[in-house]
Formats: structure tokens, C-alpha cells, sequence
């Protein structure tokens, strides 16, 4: 059933070599259906052949054997001749007189075994059967595929007559994962019970290797009336024969989560695997494994390539579903538990360390993610015994993905869950706790709750320099976080000699050009721009762009951030033209890297449109604007800081266009905002004071506007100084509501 297509390309394929021997390979899945489809072409082709002739090809001796039958049945030897000098004459009448015969190779162990016994010339057509898929050299493969779940329920109507269970019949299919022979038990268990199709997969998704391996509803005439569990059961067991790793390889397989299961997994963690598997892993051993496991089509072999990048291609594995289940099957108990721990190690052990900060690792974490969150579970009671700090690494690890792809929820349950295991397993003054401990603080800061998160950070500071001292490398990574969280508060002031205390340690231990002092150079260069030190703001900010070029690449997160930094920076110099290249290469960069709507993405879809709003391109810059808004809604939420800070921006621009009406609500949302997220007393409250009391000024409401002026003044001389240039802005703005006189 379904199999036109397949049938097409197997008369296609044996009428296109005329004048020569026409072989056709057809491979794929155990239960898939080749000899079935191959005994199908049989049948509907019958009329085109004198003679077709079945020969067992899965030993040597069957195929000698069914070859000398043939002479037989031709009249081209005796009955009574010796095997060998029959056999030879059989090849020979084969080579000059083969024209209008098909011989069906059926159930071919591979190329090389079956090459012997394949007519050495003349017009003879050949139609093999076999689980290998190697087979290029010899024959032109058509790889017969599994079901589509709509055969797979015309398949289960037509075999058991229920016309009504059409909809259960395709989620049925579905579980089988198109495998026709699973397809045919199914149909025989439901017939014989009278089961209806919902209930069979019932049982099916409770116990699926019992319900598989029921002999009783195992079809006789296919794979020697084996069933489903036996089939793949008896290939395991071959393929264990041509390589002693591919037994363990597709038991430790089969317990990961149904993904494409990246090689390098198993390559490079061969010291978490016991010592007898481990070996067999060394050297080609690994590829040898996987060669015998496909011979017997228990895995596929696919080379993936990056979703974000291209040129990043990983060698991957795959298990059919039933392989899965019958996999798994051969490990129980304490041995199953044993084999999950080891993955967990395993999977810990190659997961990327500088996965926040080295964007070049996430190809490799996109192709670990679904098997590590699956091997994690959602509690702590999907890890087994004794793998707790593996799973602590993991759980880590993978949060620290999510935060930097502004996955902030995911991220914050991964790592409070790192945070509780480190804690209990290792002690709340451990270096990895400790760890834990600040990078869930980042988290909560990225999600908007600064006050959260400064207590998370100084908490983790005071802890490091007890634990650790002053000057360890980990201490200043905290000492640089606790500054980044105070910074953001608004208390520059505060920040600042943090700031200059972590720079001027990592310069002295860690030396001029590594990437943590990269880290503390572009963190005082903002917080400098911040305080309107431009002059003092400009070199280090190119310093920070030129060592993250140079050790982490020029289209890394990194270089981005550092660009847009810079970028920053030129623009309040009023150097548009030097800005936005920067601007744009950032954007690139991110686009790349983050994807189209990550809160990186949108910053610098802002940034330009506030590049381009100085320009006087204001029809340039409103769509973009609107999109960084629609951006930091989605992802970051209607009210967080990034969201206000868009908010006000676009306001801007609403009121440069002379759209006054449109401005006031944005500028009064982006107020409302910050007041009850960074505070009454925040610079950046300050400033949606001071831009809203402006727009009230321009609609003539001077009475509404003199307070907020008057609240923006006081925050700024307090956080920022009576002589910082913000300060004097709305020193400014206030007077001039004054009588004229008082000017």
C-alpha cells in the first residue's frame, strides 16, 4: 500500500540500462516492506519476463544453492551435476543468455557479499533486497521509506474492516512510526481481540517492547514469523557480531531523547563510559560501530547541518522509534540506571563552558539541548543516583544558553535548579554554588527585577572574597557583576570604583588582552559614557571592540556588544556618519547569531532608528522603532526596563514628526514603567520626567509640567551631580518656565 512511487522508480530503474546488466537495490528499515514491494514488482511485471526467479541471498550457501535451482528449471544443468561446475555454467548461460530474466537477491546482507553471485555481463534484470544501504557501487539504491501515518491507517482500516476509527487509526500509525510490520501486528492483535485502535495504542504506549514481541500476532509470512522485538533483537545481535561497540553504542543510544544524537558525544566522552566500552570506542572504533549498526538499518547516519550556520555540519546518529523501544529493552534495573548516569556525565562533560559568551559554541549546544533537557527532566527525580553534579553542570549550562538567547523563564528554572543542587550536594560557599548563585542573579536582572538581583550579587561577592579572597578570578567576576547590578540601579558612583578595582586586577593576573579584562574595560567605558566622560568613555571602548576581535572573532556576541557600545559612544559625539557602521555590523551579527527577535536584535534596530532620527530620516526610523518595540514586548514583557527605554525612543520620534497626541501615552507608559521597576530616584526615570514635562510644555500644560521637571532635577543632581550635562538639561528646561524676568 502507498508504494506507487517506490513501484515506478524500480521500472524506471531496470528498463534505463539497455545492452547491460540492470541491478536495482532496494534498502531500508527492518519490517519497512522490501520484500514485500519487491514480490509486488513481481507480480505487476510478470508479463515482461520469461522467467523470475527468487534467490534467498542472506548466505552464501542459499544463494549458490537458488542459482543452480535456476539452471535446473531453465535446462541449463542437470539435476544431478556437482554445485560448483553447475554454478559456473549458471553464470555463464546468465552472461549470454539472461535476456527477459529477473532475479530477486532477497534479503542481501551487503554489496560485498551478495557481488559474487550477480550476472558478470549480458541483459539479465536484478532487483536486491537489503537492510545495508551501501550499495552504490554495485547497484542503483532506492531507499524504500516508512509510512506517512494516512497509508499507515488505510493499511490498519483495510487489514481489520473498522471503516468508523479513522482518526484513531492515524494516531495509531503515528506511534508506530510507519513501520508496516509493526502496522501488521497491530492489525492482528485488534482483529483477534476485537480491540478498537485507541485502546491497542493504550497498551502499546504502556509496555511497547511486551506488545511488540507478541508472537501470536507476528505475520508468517515475513522475517520468519518473527516479531517486531525479535527482529531488530536478532539485528542487534549481528551487528554486535561485525563490532563489539555496536551493541552498547545503541543501548546508550536508544535512553537519549528521540533527536538526531550528535557523534562528537560519544567520541569525546569516552572516559564517562565504562572501560570495556570506552575501547572498543578508541581509534575508528566509533565509526566502525555505527557502520555495523547501519548494515542491519538499526540507525541512520545524517550530517546536519547548523540552523543559524551553514558551515557548522555535525555527524549525527538516528534511531527509528520501535529500534528505540527495543533498545532500551535490553537494559533494565540497576543496568539502565547505570548506562542514564553515564550519559548524564557524558552529556555534562561536552557540553560548551563558555556557552553565555562564546557564541561560536551554540551549534554544538543547538544539536545537545533536546537530549540534555530531556535527560534533566522538569524535577530533580528524573536524575539518577550519584549524577547529581553532572546534572548540576548540565542544568548550568543549559541556562546559561537560554539567558543568553533571552530565553529568560526557561533559563531561571534550569538555574535555580543548579543553584538548590550545588547548594545541597556541595555547600552554599562552594565555587560552583557560588557560581550558580551569580549567574541566577543575571538572570533576574535581565528579567527587569534589579533590586532581586543586586541582593543575588552581593551575596555572591561578600561569599567570594571570604571563601576565595580578593583577588581570585572568580571573585572578580562577582565584584564585576555586583558593580553591573549597581550600574544598572542607577548609583554610577558606587559602581565606578568596582569597576576600576576588577579592571586593574585582571590587567595585572590575567594580563592586557584577555577576554575577563575585555569584560571590565567595556563595563567602565559605558559606565564613563554614562557619567558623560566621552574623552575617557572613546579608548576604552576601542580598546574593548579590538581584544574581543581578536580572541573571541570579529562576528562573535562579543564584538557585537562592543560595537554597538562604540557605536553609542561616536553617536553622542555627534559622529553619525563613524556610528552607524558599527551599528549596522552589530545588527548583523546579532541577526546571525540571535536570530530576528532576540532583545539584543532589537537594541540595535533602536539604535539605528535613533541614528537615523538624527539624520533627519524620521520616515526611516519609525518602522524600525516599532519593530525593536514589538520585539522587547513579546520577549522581555510589557513592562520591563528595555521596554520603557523603547517606549521613550519611539516617543521621541512621534514628537520630532509633530505627533504630540501620539507621544504623550508612550512617554507616560515608559514613566509608569520605570517608576515601579528602576525606582522613583533612577536616571532613567529621570529622564522619562524630563521628556514627558517637555511634551506637556509643548501642548502648553506648564503647570503639569513644572513638577516632573522639578523631580527629574533632583534625581539627576543626586545620582549623576549638579554639573553632569543631564543635570543641566533640565536645570535649563525648568527655568525656562519662569517669568521672563527671572531669565
Amino acid at each position: 500500500m502507498g508504494r506507487d512511487d517506490s513501484l515506478a522508480v524500480i521500472a524506471a530503474a531496470l528498463v534505463r540500462d539497455e545492452g547491460r546488466v540492470a541491478i536495482t537495490a532496494l534498502h531500508g528499515l527492518r519490517g519497512v516492506g522490501k520484500t514485500t514491494l519487491a514480490a509486488a514488482y513481481a507480480e505487476r511485471h510478470r508479463a515482461d519476463y520469461r522467467a523470475i526467479w527468487w534467490i534467498r541471498a542472506q548466505t552464501e550457501p542459499t544463494m549458490r544453492a537458488d542459482l543452480v535451482g535456476l539452471g535446473v528449471r531453465l535446462n541449463w544443468v542437470a539435476t544431478d551435476e556437482k554445485e560448483e561446475p553447475a554454478l559456473g555454467a549458471v553464470m555463464e548461460r546468465l552472461r549470454v543468455e539472461g535476456e527477459g530474466l529477473l532475479l530477486i537477491y532477497d534479503n542481501a546482507i551487503d554489496a560485498e557479499a551478495v557481488r559474487p553471485y550477480l550476472p558478470r555481463g549480458g541483459v539479465t534484470r536484478v532487483l536486491v533486497t537489503s537492510n545495508a544501504h551501501a550499495w552504490r557501487g554495485v547497484a542503483e539504491p532506492v531507499e524504500i521509506r516508512l509510512w506517512p501515518k494516512e497509508i499507515g491507517a488505510d493499511y490498519l482500516i483495510a487489514r481489520t474492516g473498522r471503516t468508523a476509527e479513522r482518526a484513531a487509526a492515524e494516531m495509531l500509525s503515528e506511534a508506530l512510526a510507519g513501520l508496516p510490520l509493526a502496522h501488521e501486528q497491530a492489525a492482528a492483535y485488534c482483529e483477534r481481540l476485537d480491540m478498537s485502535f485507541a485502546e491497542y495504542r493504550a497498551r502499546f504506549e504502556a509496555t511497547p517492547a511486551k506488545i511488540l514481541d507478541d508472537t501470536r500476532h507476528a505475520p508468517a509470512d515475513y522475517h520468519d514469523g518473527l516479531t517486531v522485538t525479535k527482529t531488530f533483537a536478532l539485528a542487534i545481535e549481528k551487528a554486535a557480531m561485525l563490532h563489539p561497540a555496536a551493541e552498547p553504542l545503541i543501548i546508550h543510544a536508544a535512553l537519549l531523547a528521540p533527536e538526531p544524537i550528535p557523534l562528537f558525544l560519544f567520541s569525546e566522552a569516552r572516559e564517562s563510559f565504562d572501560e570495556q566500552f570506552a575501547s572498543t570506542l578508541a581509534g575508528d572504533g566509533l565509526i566502525e560501530a555505527v557502520a555495523a549498526l547501519r548494515a542491519f538499518a538499526l540507525v541512520d547516519h545524517e550530517a546536519i547541518e547548523d540552523e543559524r550556520d551553514g558551515a557548522v555540519v555535525i555527524d549525527c546518529i538516528r534511531l527509528h522509534r520501535l529500534v528505540r523501544e527495543v533498545s532500551t529493552a535490553r537494559s533494565e534495573g540497576e543496568a539502565r540506571q547505570d548506562v542514564r548516569r553515564t550519559l548524564m556525565e557524558a552529556l555534562a562533560r561536552v557540553y560548551p563552558d563558555e556557552v553565555y559568551r562564546d557564541s561560536n559554541t551554540w551549534p554544538r549546544a543547538r544539536r545537545l539541548g533536546p537530549l540534555a533537557l530531556a535527560m534533566v527532566g522538569d524535577s530533580d527525580a528524573a536524575i539518577p543516583k550519584n549524577a547529581e553534579q553532572a546534572a548540576a553542570n548540565l542544568l548550568s549550562g543549559l541556562g546559561s544558553y537560554m539567558f543568553a538567547l533571552a530565553e529568560y523563564g526557561g533559563a531561571r528554572l534550569l538555574l535555580e535548579r543548579a543553584l538548590a543542587i550545588r547548594e545541597r550536594v556541595l555547600g552554599s560557599e562552594h565555587i560552583e554554588a557560588l557560581r550558580s548563585l551569580s549567574n541566577l542573579g543575571s538572570v533576574i536582572q535581565a528579567q527587569g527585577d534589579l533590586a532581586g538581583a543586586r541582593r543575588f550579587k552581593e551575596r555572591a561577592l561578600l561569599i567570594h572574597e571570604k571563601v576565595l579572597g580578593p583577588e581570585h578570578p572568580e571573585t572578580l567576576t562577582s565584584l564585576n557583576n555586583f558593580a553591573f547590578a549597581l550600574a544598572e540601579q542607577g548609583d554610577l558612583a558606587r559602581a565606578r570604583p568596582l569597576y576600576e578595582r576588577a579592571l586593574a586586577i585582571r590587567e595585572r593576573v590575567l594580563g592586557p588582552e584577555h577576554p575577563e579584562t575585555a569584560v571590565s574595560v567595556n563595563n567602565l567605558a559605558v559606565l564613563l559614557h554614562d557619567q558623560s566622560d566621552l574623552a575617557g568613555a572613546r579608548p576604552l571602548c576601542e580598546r574593548a571592540l579590538r581584544i574581543y576581535e581578536k580572541v573571541s572573532g570579529a562576528e562573535s556576541t562579543e564584538t557585537a556588544r562592543s560595537l554597538g557600545n562604540l557605536g553609542d559612544l561616536l553617536m553622542d559625539q555627534n559622529d553619525l556618519a563613524g556610528a552607524r557602521p558599527h551599528y549596522e555590523r552589530a545588527l548583523a551579527i546579532y541577526k546571525k547569531a540571535l536570530g530576528p527577535e532576540h532583545p539584543h536584535t532589537a537594541r540595535c534596530l533602536s539604535d539605528i532608528a535613533r541614528l537615523l532620527a538624527a539624520q533627519g530620516d524620521i520616515e526611516g526610523a519609525r518602522p524600525l522603532y516599532e519593530r525593536a518595540l514589538a520585539i522587547r514586548e513579546k520577549v522581555l514583557g510589557a513592562e520591563h526596563p528595555d521596554t520603557a527605554r523603547d517606549l521613550n525612543n519611539f516617543a521621541g520620534l512621534l514628537r520630532a514628526q509633530g505627533n504630540l497626541a501620539e507621544a504623550r501615552p508612550l512617554y507616560e507608559r515608559a514613566l509608569a514603567i520605570r517608576e515601579k521597576v528602576l525606582g522613583a530616584e533612577h536616571p532613567a526615570t529621570a529622564t522619562s520626567l524630563n521628556n514627558l514635562a517637555s511634551l506637556l510644555v509643548a501642548q502648553g500644560e506648564l503647570a503639569r509640567a513644572r513638577p516632573l521637571y522639578e523631580r527629574a532635577l533632583a534625581i539627576r543632581e543626586k545620582v549623576l551631580g549638579p554639573e553632569h550635562p543631564n543635570t543641566v538639561t533640565v536645570r535649563n528646561n525648568l527655568a525656562s518656565l519662569a517669568p521672563t524676568k527671572y531669565k
